[in-house]
C-alpha cells in the first residue's frame, strides 16, 4: 500500500510499528478451532519485533531452507511463522504456497510442542486427515516441524520438512533438523538487531530527504518546534524563523478550525484522517496541502507534541480542475462508480451513448452499474476481476434507455485516496456498434464464401479412418497424371508422405477439423498447397480439402526478402558502439524482423551528450516506421521552439507532435537523457519507460544502484496535454549507465513465472559484481533465465560506461 501514499505516510506507518505479517492481537482465546498456546498474547508480541526481517528472497535463509531439504531427504522443506490466523512461507524447497490456514496447518501444533513434532501418516493422524494439506493437490503425508523460539521463549513458527509418502527421520536427521532451526532464529535476532540500528539512523535523514512538508509543535502553545528541509524550502523560511512562529502565523481561519477540530478527536499515538489547508508563505504565497496530523510524545523530553505532515498539493489542485474539464469534454463516455458500484459522476459522451440528455438525465434514472448491464452477474465478475487483477478491459452488450441494446467496449480501475484505501472506481466507454455490425456482414461473407468453396472442384479427396482412399475428383487425380480410380483402395502416402502423415496423426486426435501446409515437387514443378480436413460420418472417414497456395508462398518469400532488406536499413540507422570520451555499447534485438525500438546517441556540442531510447507500441513496419520516424525528428532538431538540453521540453515537444489518433492508434515511450562531462551531471526525463539504471562502485552495495525515473507520466502520443519533468543525478568516474527496453525483462522463466523489473536489476547489480557487466554478458544472463530462445518482445540494450 505505501506506493500509494505521499513519502511522510509511510513513516506515521513506521511510527505504529507495525509488522508485515502480524495485523495485531484484539480477538478472544475462547472457542478456538485450532490450538492456541497460553502465552499467545506474549508470542505475537514478540513477532512484531521481527516485522522488518526480511526472510523472502533472502540466500542466507535460502540456504538453510535447502540444508534442511537435503538432509532428511525430503522433498519440501519450508520457514513458516505464524501469525494470528495464517502461517506465511517465508522460504520453501518444493512448494508453492505462499500462506495457509492455520487452523489447517501442521505449524500450528509445532509451536505449542516447543520441540521437534513429527507427524509420520498424516492420513492416520485424527488431527490433520481431512485438512487441504493433506487431501488437496500438496497430498502431504509426512511432516516434521522444530519450533523456532525467541529469546523470551515464545514460539514464532518453525524450520520443517514434508514428503508426500509416509516415513520417519532418524536421530541423526532430527540432530540435524533442530541445528538447523537454532541457526535460523539465530539469523532472525540477528537481521533484526541491525534493521533496529538502521532505521533509527535512516529516520532522520528520511524526513529530510522527503518531499512531504514535515513539522511539530507543542501541543500547548501550537508553537513549531522542527520542520524538515521540504518544509524549509517550500514555505521559504529557515528553520531559525520557523521556531518563532505558531500555527496562527501560517494557517487561515478557516485552515486553523479545520486542524484544531481533527487534534480535539485525537487521542495519543492516534493519526488523524486527511485534513485539507492553505499554508501562507515567507513572500505571502499561499501554498494548498493535504495531510493528517498525530498526537505523540517528544522521546527527549517527555512533553506532548504534534506531527504535522502536508503534501504540497497546489498543482495537483490545478490538475484536477485540468482533469474535470477533460471529463467533461472528453468524446469518449467517463464514468466514476463507489465501492458498491453506484454511479458518482458520468459525462456528457457517456449519457448521450446510453441515450440521456445530460448526464443528470442519466444519473436520475440510473443508480447502479448493473441496470445497464446485458448480463445481470456481469458486475460481480468484474468486481472480483478488479479485487484480484487491478484493472478489468472487456467488449460487452449494455442496454440503452430506449430498452434497446449496444455493444461498448469498457475499461474499469480501482479509485483510491490518499490513504491507498479503495474509494470506488473509474472508468470509460467506447462505442463497438459500428464494428460489431462491421464483424456480423464479414461472418455472413465469410459463411457464404465457405459454402461457394465447399462447390468449387478443387483437389479434395475421402479417406476412411483405416487410412485408405474412399475416393477423388478430378482435379486431383489430373495433378497427378493418374485417373481417380488409381488412388481408391491405397493407402494414404504412396505418392506424398507428409500428407499420409498428417492423415494419421488428424484420426488420432479427437478434434474434427485440421490443416497443414504441405509442399512437394508435382511433375517436376514446385507446388505448396494448404490442405484442409473435416472429419465426416461420424468421424469414420474425412474430407481432405486442397488449395494451391504455391503463388502465395513464392509472394511471401518475396515479402520477406523485402523486409529484411528493410530491417537492415533501419539497423544501418543505429549509432555505432563508440570508444570517444565514453564507451558506448549495445544490442537491437527486434522480435521480427522489423522492430519498434529505436534509439540514439550525439553531442549536441563539445560537453553535453545525448542519450535516448523509445519503445513504440505493437511490432513490424508500422512500428518500425514511427521509431525512424521520431529518430529523424530528433537528429535533425526538427522541433520547434524546443530546448534540447532540456529533456522534459523535448518529450513535451514530441508528444505534441506525435498524437495517437493520427497514428493508427500507436504511442511510444522514451527515456532521454543530456549529460555534462564537465559537471559529471546527467539530466533525464522519461514517459512511460523503464528506468535507465545507473551503477557505480562494484554495484554490492543498494547505494551503487540508482534507477533513473521522473513522476509517472503518460507514453507520448496518448494526451496532447501531458506533462513532463526532469531530474538530474551525479555521475562518478568508472560508473555505467543502463537503458532498455521492457522486452529485456518481460520473459517466462524456466518454471513458467514471469520474471521482473526489480529482478533485472538485481543482475544487473550482480553481473557488476562478478565483472560480467557487458551488454552480451548480461544479455546471455537473461537467455538462461528465459524459457524460450528467443524474445517475445523487442529487446534493446544500452550501455554507457563513464
Amino acid at each position: 500500500m505505501s506506493k500509494l501514499l505521499p513519502d511522510s505516510y509511510v513513516f506515521l506507518a513506521w511510527l505504529k510499528t507495525g509488522a508485515r505479517f502480524v495485523r495485531g492481537f484484539n480477538m478472544r482465546l475462547e472457542n478456538r478451532e485450532v490450538p492456541y498456546p497460553e502465552d499467545e498474547a506474549e508470542r505475537l508480541a514478540q513477532l512484531r519485533q521481527y516485522g522488518a526481517v526480511e526472510i523472502k528472497g533472502n540466500e542466507a535463509f535460502d540456504t538453510l531452507t535447502r540444508l534442511a531439504a537435503n538432509s532428511c531427504q525430503t522433498p519440501i522443506a519450508a520457514i513458516v511463522l505464524v501469525d494470528e490466523d495464517r502461517c506465511w512461507i517465508e522460504s520453501k524447497v518444493g512448494w508453492e504456497a505462499v500462506q495457509t490456514d492455520r487452523q489447517n496447518a501442521f505449524c500450528a501444533y509445532t509451536i505449542l510442542a516447543k520441540e521437534l513434532f513429527v507427524v509420520p501418516d498424516a492420513l492416520a493422524d485424527p488431527r490433520f486427515a481431512e485438512t487441504p494439506l493433506v487431501r488437496g493437490s500438496d497430498g502431504i503425508r509426512f511432516y516434521a516441524g522444530v519450533p523456532l523460539i525467541a529469546e523470551g521463549g515464545q514460539a514464532l513458527g518453525s524450520l520443517c520438512v514434508m514428503d508426500r509418502q509416509p516415513r520417519q527421520l532418524d536421530p541423526t536427521q532430527q540432530d540435524l533438523l533442530r541445528s538447523l532451526a537454532g541457526q535460523v532464529m539465530a539469523m532472525l535476532e540477528l537481521h533484526r538487531t541491525v534493521s533496529e540500528r538502521e532505521r533509527n539512523s535512516e529516520l532522520q535523514n528520511f524526513l529530510d530527504h522527503t518531499h512531504d512538508l514535515v513539522q511539530t509543535v507543542g501541543a500547548s502553545d501550537r508553537r513549531l518546534l522542527w520542520v524538515n528541509r521540504a518544509w524549509q524550502q517550500t514555505l521559504g523560511y529557515s528553520a531559525t524563523e520557523a521556531r518563532q512562529l505558531s500555527w496562527t502565523d501560517l494557517l487561515d481561519p478557516v485552515s486553523l478550525d479545520a486542524v484544531e477540530a481533527a487534534i480535539a478527536e485525537l487521542g495519543p499515538g492516534e493519526t488523524s484522517a486527511p485534513v485539507e489547508v492553505t499554508l501562507s508563505g515567507r513572500s505571502g504565497q499561499c501554498v494548498l496541502a493535504e495531510g493528517v496530523l498525530k498526537r505523540d510524545r517528544d522521546p527527549n523530553s517527555e512533553t506532548e507534541q504534534i506531527w504535522a505532515i502536508w503534501r504540497d498539493v497546489t498543482a495537483e489542485k490545478q490538475a484536477r480542475s485540468d482533469y474535470q474539464q477533460l471529463f467533461e469534454n472528453a468524446a469518449i463516455g467517463l464514468f466514476q462508480l463507489d465501492r458498491d458500484g453506484e454511479f458518482v459522476r458520468v459525462n456528457q459522451a457517456l449519457a448521450e451513448l446510453y441515450g440521456y440528455d445530460s448526464p443528470q438525465g442519466f444519473l436520475k434514472q440510473i443508480g447502479h452499474i448493473e441496470q445497464i448491464y446485458y448480463d445481470a452477474g456481469q458486475w460481480q465478475r468484474d468486481r472480483e476481476l478488479l479485487d484480484s487483477q487491478g484493472h478489468v478491459s472487456r467488449e460487452l452488450e449494455v442496454w440503452k434507455s430506449n430498452d434497446s441494446t449496444l455493444w461498448i467496449a469498457q475499461d474499469l480501475r480501482p479509485l483510491f485516496d490518499l490513504r491507498g484505501e479503495r474509494v470506488g472506481y473509474e472508468g470509460f466507454v467506447q462505442d463497438l456498434t459500428t464494428r460489431k455490425q462491421a464483424e456480423a456482414t464479414l461472418q455472413m461473407a465469410k459463411d457464404q464464401l465457405q459454402a461457394v468453396l465447399d462447390a468449387v472442384p478443387g483437389t479434395v479427396s475421402l479417406i476412411s479412418s483405416n487410412f485408405h482412399y474412399l475416393g477423388v475428383n478430378r482435379h486431383l487425380a489430373e495433378s497427378y497424371n493418374l485417373q481417380p480410380d488409381h488412388f481408391v483402395g491405397r493407402q494414404v502416402g504412396f505418392r506424398q508422405s507428409v500428407f499420409g502423415q498428417f492423415v494419421r496423426e488428424f484420426f488420432s486426435n479427437p478434434k474434427t477439423e485440421a490443416s497443414i501446409e504441405i509442399d512437394s515437387d508435382v511433375n517436376g514443378n514446385f507446388r505448396s498447397d494448404l490442405v484442409i480436413a473435416k472429419k465426416w460420418l461420424d468421424d469414420e472417414a474425412a474430407v481432405f480439402v486442397g488449395i494451391d497456395i504455391t503463388e502465395r508462398k513464392r509472394a511471401e518469400a518475396a515479402l520477406q526478402a523485402e523486409l529484411a532488406e528493410a530491417a537492415e536499413y533501419v539497423r544501418s540507422l543505429l549509432p555505432l558502439p563508440t570508444e570517444m570520451s565514453l564507451h558506448i555499447d549495445w544490442r537491437f534485438i527486434p522480435s521480427q524482423q522489423l522492430g519498434g525500438d529505436c534509439f540514439d546517441y550525439y553531442w549536441l556540442d563539445d560537453d553535453h551528450l545525448v542519450l535516448y531510447l523509445l519503445d513504440v507500441s505493437g511490432h513490424g513496419s508500422r512500428a518500425a516506421l514511427l521509431s525512424v520516424s521520431v529518430l529523424n525528428l530528433l537528429r535533425s532538431h526538427f522541433l520547434p521552439n524546443t530546448n534540447f538540453y532540456q529533456p522534459r521540453e523535448v518529450l513535451a515537444a514530441l508528444n505534441q507532435a506525435i498524437q495517437m489518433e493520427r497514428q493508427r492508434n500507436m504511442y511510444f515511450t522514451i527515456w532521454y537523457g543530456v549529460y555534462n562531462r564537465q559537471k559529471r551531471e546527467l539530466v533525464y526525463s522519461s514517459a512511460g519507460h523503464p528506468p535507465a539504471i545507473l551503477i557505480s562502485g562494484d554495484g554490492s552495495n543498494p547505494s551503487d544502484v540508482q534507477p533513473l525515473r521522473t513522476p509517472s507520466c503518460l507514453p507520448i502520443g496518448m494526451f496532447p496535454n501531458a506533462e513532463y519533468s526532469n531530474a538530474s543525478c551525479k555521475v562518478d568516474r568508472g560508473s555505467s549507465l543502463y537503458i532498455f527496453s521492457d522486452g529485456i525483462y518481460e520473459i517466462h522463466c524456466a518454471d513458467e513465472s514471469m520474471w521482473s523489473l526489480e529482478a533485472f536489476i538485481d543482475l544487473l547489480a550482480t553481473s557488476r559484481k562478478q565483472n560480467a557487466a557487458s551488454v552480451e554478458g548480461v544479455l546471455n544472463a537473461v537467455r538462461q533465465l528465459s524459457a524460450k530462445e528467443t524474445f517475445d518482445d523487442d529487446v534493446s540494450l544500452l550501455r554507457v560506461n563513464f
